[in-house]
């Protein structure tokens, strides 16, 4: 560290500028007291309050940058797949291992390099259990720039917005920055060995004087290391998009699918007012279960209609889709109703047709009689549709909602009074409904998000019920059935460009290269005379 470069002509009249002022009213202050007879009163204010200062910084320990506000864990978008959000975890320990980074080392640029590839290797382990090598080199070029691309945009975003005079700050001032805090520190010492020499009596404070300044060194050390947590903070949350495959199109066609819906989750504290906004996709709720389990009248009381056949999902022979529109949403919503399954077994051509709703649905609403035990082959669906989304990680998985219909037939049989509140049994009509509902939550547990009861028979006309149950439920999950659509729309389309991608860059490599070769030609002719 060349010392020299702090004593520039410049630098030093902009110090003294600075300091004069000061210097001027202490001066000024200092008379003022000794003329008024108050300096020997006063003179225990320094020392009671490098006391305060020592007991508050004993007391009140700094905390690690990963467990402050600025350092808050990544939160996931709702079109994050559970792999996507297990790896947050990932990211949080490694942020947790690392030392702090402070007014000594920022200036080292190879820990900046070091820190993402150390957190890119710990990711990998994550995303492929072969081992992290591995999963390094099946990553595209194009995933690699994208991470750069968009962590280093992002970045030059939170600079601007929170360091002060960021836009005229140089590299060289970023590495003067250890020298300075040294010759601070030096001209602390300096100043407090010099006052004691014409007053032997300060000596007593030292102790509290340097615990004071340690303090002041603290803050300049977290500052610095906020600064360096949102850098990781945005690293990881890139890295956990690039192995989720969501950058394989490049960071333009990532921030056209994503930019605004990671933006409202990563930066405003989680609010999801962008999925409103988003571009209009189709949002897919299939509806299965066993034969007579009441499919059809679930469909017909939620379209307060009978409704008819709109339609045939492609590539199966019954599934038939409605299209549907929810209160107070403006996406479009298809139900598809698949053909009802036996109690005993799922067959090979209703499993095939079940598969194939699945890849489509983005909620699945699983129908169930509430007065029957047998539901073997429920579980066996729910086991094939969780099987079929943990072989495609990087999508995200259906909401599914157990929907318990024919709760008329629960016990007392003859009593039919609705509306019942099952949470909170009052008789013996909703505590069945509510004994119905715990059974189905011991069957399936966790991979049943909710359970409603409904009503959709026809001995009763009243099937409002259906509509007030079921349809907050839709309500509560459409962000995230909305953001699995979106997903999948997204590989759809990234599926289906490229190969006008690769003919594209055939095209342009061809033409590089003919333009190369028609100017070396141009180049190597001899000069006319």
């Amino acid at each position: 560290m060349n010392y020299l470069r702090l004593l520039r002509p410049r630098a030093v009249v902009l110090v003294l500028l600075w300091c004069l002022p000061v210097a001027t009213y202490l001066i000024i202050g200092t008379l003022a007291v000794y003329r008024a007879g108050w300096l020997s009163s006063l003179a225990w204010v320094l020392p009671a309050l490098g006391a305060i200062a020592w007991t508050v910084g004993k007391l009140w320990k700094p905390r690690r940058l990963a467990e402050s506000s600025s350092g808050a864990a990544i939160v996931a978008p709702d079109f994050w797949t559970p792999q996507d959000t297990a790896a947050i975890a990932v990211v949080e320990q490694f942020r947790s291992e690392l030392p702090e980074m402070n007014r000594l080392n920022i200036a080292d640029t190879n820990r900046y390099l070091n820190d993402a590839q150390a957190m890119a290797k710990r990711l990998a382990g994550h995303y492929c259990s072969r081992g992290s090598q591995d999963e390094l080199h099946q990553l595209t070029l194009v995933e690699v720039l994208a991470v750069v691309h968009l962590a280093v945009e992002d970045m030059e975003d939170w600079v601007l917005e929170n360091v002060p005079l960021s836009n005229v700050a140089t590299v060289g001032h970023l590495q003067s920055l250890p020298g300075i805090a040294r010759a601070v520190e030096l001209g602390r010492l300096a100043s407090f060995w010099t006052t004691a020499i014409a007053n032997p009596a300060k000596l007593l404070t030292y102790p509290l004087w340097q615990q004071a300044g340690q303090i002041g060194l603290d803050l300049q050390d977290e500052l610095i290391g906020v600064f360096y947590q949102a850098y990781l903070r945005r690293v990881g949350y890139y890295l956990i998009e690039m192995y989720s495959g969501r950058l394989k199109g490049g960071s333009r066609r990532y921030r056209q699918q994503f930019g605004t819906l990671a933006n409202a989750m990563h930066h405003s504290g989680g609010d999801r007012g962008a999925f409103q906004q988003s571009e209009n996709v189709e949002t897919t709720i299939a509806v299965i279960g066993q034969v007579k389990a009441g499919k059809s009248s679930l469909i017909n009381a939620l379209m307060q209609d009978e409704v008819a056949q709109t339609s045939v999902l492609p590539e199966t022979r019954a599934v038939q889709r409605f299209e549907y529109r929810l209160p107070g949403s403006n996406n479009a919503i298809v139900l598809l109703d698949t053909p009802g399954y036996s109690e005993a077994d799922v067959d090979r051509q209703q499993r095939k047709e079940l598969r194939t709703a699945a890849e489509a649905a983005d909620i699945v609403l699983l129908v169930m009689a509430a007065n029957s035990a047998a539901r073997g082959s429920d579980a066996q669906a729910i086991a094939e549709l969780t099987d079929h989304y943990r072989k495609r990680s990087h999508l995200k998985p259906p909401t599914i909602i157990a929907v318990l219909t024919h709760v008329d037939r629960l016990r007392p049989v003859r009593e039919w009074t609705p509306p019942y509140d099952w949470t909170t049994p009052t008789c013996l009509k909703e505590e069945s409904m509510a004994e119905a509902v715990a059974y189905t939550h011991e069957l399936f547990g966790d991979t049943i998000a909710q359970t409603i009861c409904v009503y959709a028979g026809d001995q009763h006309p009243n099937k409002s019920g259906v509509a007030d149950n079921l349809v907050p439920a839709l309500i509560a999950n459409l962000d995230q059935a909305h953001a699995a659509a979106i997903l999948k729309a997204f590989y759809k389309q990234l599926s289906r460009n490229r190969i006008e991608k690769l003919r594209g860059q055939f095209t342009g490599l061809l033409k590089t290269v003919g333009r190369t070769l028609f100017d070396s030609a141009i180049g190597d002719r001899p000069a006319k005379p």
